[in-house]
């Protein structure tokens, strides 16, 4: 609940405002940007459209509510748009679905099968790309980068094969993307970690900061909690005991794996309930639920606090999660993040399969200020296309299970019909478990199991950060609010870009939510509880949230919402990230991976192959990325 009036937080303020749903733009108010028109490219072909470029500001948001409804009335909803209209175009492949992993499928086939073969890629949403989204603002005169959804490339120790042969070939250097990181800037300048407990949980508006150097003791001491809140949170900080007592290691963690960190914390440890609320968002990042709703032992593997008297040995066992497994067994703790997020791998992936679209073929240094000219994206002579604003409906072989596949897609409320020798669906799993024409029962079930995971990324442009300086923090985590965190930009410097060093100089700030239903043990219900709140929140009520925590915990320290925010997009995914197991929710975890959901789920259909994260079960770009190249692998 907002505790300043509207006007107060600059809510009828005219700055720049975008609502991206899935990453397609809905209305957001008087003051929202209007949407790109589509231009002639794709009419050439019989339908569709795209802008030639994408508007530094605005970005390329052209995606109506009428798109998005095709997206559900082709899949469960059963929208009749009438016969396809058939194109004389035919393929050596069509990709459906433009993120990741299915530029990357793109690429891959070019180097198996030439790079004469004739590809199409269908996407539903307005840029190529998928979660790999960029947000751009201006400030100033100034062009501010940040990511819209994917955020950095994790591990890559831990890689396979396919993913390094990727950032190989895209030119990808870790050792130079990493050192234009620099993660300790923020805490040269004295910032630290802020947190921010609201009146309606705790009585009044309490906004604390850690000290450089301060212990924990000291900095719970301060907590506005009780005495026995705080003792509970140090007996978690400072865990010494075992508590599993005459269990061998391996049982500890079995046991671990079968109960949640809540009940850990409380059953094993004595937390009360008052404590807990300063565990409960923990997860939230990771796995976009609560604490009531993880293992312990994967809390344990990704280094959460409490089991220090334990003495478990730092190896994956059989029912660890794929996350905490890649963290006890990685070596690598450097941050390789580009100004972007993960759209520059999108980005020079397009720039290979459509150099003309970016001038020529670009490096990780060059694309980041690079323009892109939509129209070249889905030219007619090019051996690779990209056609945005369109939502596959139906992919079918033509006889049986061999031969040619006749795809079909809607844009604009038509259907369009192309023909290929091979498809790969590198859309989400429950899409392909509808469109795709004669899958086994049994595979439809599989693709339908995982629930992607709901979550908000908002990306607020401020003229300056000074209160952020005066506050001497870089980030606050707010407990019982709407939003999970808020704070700066991760300070990056790559191919002339620079984010910004003085406090003086405008920056994009990042808050972030997961939806979820706090008090469910079972994660999948968890993420639709939060997929249906998600949709029920407005633009209105994001912006009123955001203004009034930012006033609220930096209020104090200078910020004035009214005078300070100048541009404001949220970025929601209501189908986000791909679903991973849990030993809690998903009994499979403990057999074979032939018996699991997402290996039911990716087999191939005659010439038609599964991609995506979703069939990893694991949402990472490295896993889109080995899905992709397994997928044209099993092409024939």
């Amino acid at each position: 609940m907002a505790k300043h009036g509207d006007d107060e937080l600059g809510m009828s303020a005219g700055i720049s405002r975008r609502d991206l749903l899935n990453g397609m733009a809905v209305a957001a108010g008087a003051a929202a940007l209007t949407a790109v028109p589509g231009g002639a490219a794709h009419a050439q072909a019989g339908g569709g459209g795209m802008a030639a470029s994408r508007p530094r500001q605005t970005g390329l948001v052209g995606q109506t509510d009428a798109a998005r409804a095709a997206g559900h009335g082709g899949t469960f909803g059963g929208a009749d748009f009438g016969a396809p209209k058939v194109l004389r175009e035919a393929y050596d492949l069509v990709v459906v679905g433009g993120g990741v992993s299915g530029l990357a499928a793109a690429h891959f086939y070019r180097k198996r099968f030439g790079d004469d073969a004739r590809i199409l890629v269908i996407e539903a949403l307005a840029d190529f790309g998928g979660h790999q989204h960029r947000n751009e603002f201006s400030v100033r005169g100034q062009t501010l980068l940040s990511n819209g959804g994917m955020v950095n490339l994790d591990s890559p120790d831990t890689w396979n094969a396919p993913s390094l042969e990727l950032m190989d070939d895209l030119g990808i250097d870790f050792a130079e993307l990493a050192e234009g990181v620099d993660t300790g800037f923020y805490g040269s300048q004295g910032l630290t970690n802020g947190y921010f407990f609201p009146e309606e949980s705790f009585g009044a508006d309490t906004f604390l900061r850690r000290a450089p150097g301060e212990s924990t003791s000291s900095l719970v001491g301060r907590l506005p909690l009780s005495q026995q809140a705080r003792d509970d949170i140090m007996r978690v900080e400072t865990a010494s005991a075992d508590v599993l007592p005459g269990m061998s290691d391996a049982e500890k963690k079995q046991a671990l794996a079968r109960m949640t960190y809540r009940e850990y914390l409380q059953n094993l440890l004595g937390v009360g309930d008052e404590a807990l609320v300063y565990y409960q968002k923990r997860p939230h990042g990771l796995w976009g639920t609560g604490i009531e709703a993880v293992p312990a032992g994967d809390c344990w593997g990704v280094g959460f606090p409490g089991f220090g008297g334990l003495g478990l040995s730092p190896e994956p066992y059989n029912g660890i999660g794929r996350t905490p497994a890649m963290s006890l067994t990685t070596s690598d703790e450097e941050l390789y993040y580009f100004p972007d997020g993960g759209a520059t791998v999108s980005r020079l992936l397009v720039s290979r399969l459509i150099p003309q679209a970016f001038g020529g073929p670009q490096t990780m240094e060059s694309v980041i200020g690079a323009s892109a000219s939509y129209a070249l994206l889905d030219h007619p002579k090019s051996p690779v296309r990209v056609r945005l604003n369109s939502m596959g409906t139906s992919v079918r072989h033509r006889e049986g299970t061999s031969g040619p596949v006749d795809v079909t897609y809607v844009t604009d409320g038509r259907a369009y019909q192309v023909e290929s020798k091979h498809v790969v669906m590198a859309c989400w799993n429950a899409v392909s478990s509808y469109i795709v024409d004669g899958l086994p029962p049994e595979q439809v079930e599989a693709m339908r199991y995982g629930v992607k995971v709901p979550l908000v990324y908002a990306r607020v442009a401020i003229g300056n950060w000074t209160s952020f300086a005066n506050a001497g923090v870089s980030r606050v985590t707010p407990y019982n609010h709407f939003w999970d965190s808020v704070g700066l930009a991760t300070p990056t410097e790559l191919g002339g870009y620079r984010s910004a060093r003085s406090p003086e100089d405008p920056i994009v700030v990042s808050l972030s939510k997961t939806p979820n239903l706090p008090g469910e043990r079972i994660t999948r219900e968890q993420h639709k509880a939060g997929r249906r709140e998600l949709l029920g929140v407005s633009f209105a009520d994001f912006e009123r949230d955001i203004r009034d925590l930012m006033q609220r915990s930096l209020g104090d320290s200078g910020f004035e919402a009214k005078r300070d925010i100048k541009a404001i997009t949220v970025n929601r995914w209501s189908h986000g990230y791909a679903y991973e197991y849990n030993s809690i929710a998903d009994p499979a975890i403990f057999e074979s991976i032939e018996q699991q959901p997402f290996n039911v789920a990716r087999r191939s259909h005659g010439s038609i192959t599964i991609a995506n994260s979703d069939a990893a079960a694991f949402g990472y770009t490295h896993a889109a990325v080995d899905e992709a190249s397994r997928a044209v692998s099993e092409l024939a």
